[in-house]
């Protein structure tokens, strides 16, 4: 009897497994796709460029450089989101970020969340790092400029068709006298046949 015990749990180790079951296809493309009409990455892509364009060829940099004497500063704060859908501000405004920095008219510092980390990075080297290689406090770039938005939604549907329309508004602001330096807008509308 207790040969059956070990030889049964042992057949079942060895009986045969079905296949698995076959995943879900992937398909990688390079194309422009847009499956419901919502805010998606081509969307962003568009929006990243047009406010590229719009705001590297607005002379706001090159009058703030001629006037102080040195590039300008920013610093890019989270764009709100008013839509009723869920959107990662973040797939643009770091497409933003970084042709500000490659196009060497402005010089950028790290947004709010990113300097927050640096901060506690700072705080801890205070306590663990050698005299030799720790980095202080207090000494940041501070910006002359935030660059900020919303994204903003407006809809309308008859007769099985729904308009969905898409403002992206992205401003430049002088931190020291909150006067408006650059404002540049990007509009998509979708048309969605149900």
């Amino acid at each position: 009897m207790r040969t059956w015990v070990i030889t049964l749990p042992l057949l079942a180790a060895c009986a045969s497994t079905p296949p698995p079951a076959e995943g879900p296809k992937i398909e990688r493309t390079n194309e422009a796709l847009d499956l419901s009409g919502e805010w998606n990455d081509v969307d962003a892509d568009n929006v990243a460029k047009a406010i590229i364009v719009e705001c590297l060829t607005s002379p706001w940099a090159q009058n703030f450089e001629k006037d102080a004497g040195r590039k300008p500063v920013v610093r890019l704060a989270p764009v709100r989101n008013k839509t009723d859908g869920y959107l990662d501000y973040r797939y643009f405004t770091k497409q933003i970020e970084a042709a500000l920095i490659n196009s060497g008219q402005v010089e950028v510092v790290s947004s709010v969340e990113e300097a927050d980390a640096m901060r506690d990075e700072r705080a801890d080297q205070a306590e663990h790092a050698s005299d030799e290689s720790v980095k202080s406090q207090g000494l940041e770039t501070g910006a002359d400029f935030l660059m900020n938005g919303w994204i903003i939604s407006q809809n309308d549907q008859a007769g099985g068709k729904e308009v969905r329309t898409y403002l992206t508004s992205i401003e430049v602001t002088a931190t020291q006298s909150n006067k408006k330096a650059w404002v540049g807008q990007h509009r998509i509308k979708k048309v969605v046949t149900k």
